[in-house]
């Protein structure tokens, strides 16, 4: 039987608008799976630019204290 390692992080994900939102992930390679979601929002950014919208697209890795206190923020 294979055994499934994961592990939680958190990110803080961007809109075009520049609003943000902090969201927990259970991911099992956490390196590729942050690497995605940049390359998602790059790719929506570069989207936005060309119709002339806002693109502030981004996401980053925060720690566990930052996504507890956002959380809590909002």
């Amino acid at each position: 039987m294979i055994e499934l390692i994961t592990r939680d992080i958190y990110l803080r994900h961007t809109a075009g608008d520049g609003s943000t939102s902090v969201r927990e992930h259970r991911v099992w390679d956490a390196a590729r799976f942050v690497a995605a979601q940049q390359a998602e929002a790059a790719r929506l950014a570069a989207k936005a630019r060309d119709e002339d919208e806002p693109a502030a697209f981004a996401v980053e890795q925060i720690t566990q204290e930052q996504y507890h206190h956002e959380r809590k923020a909002r």
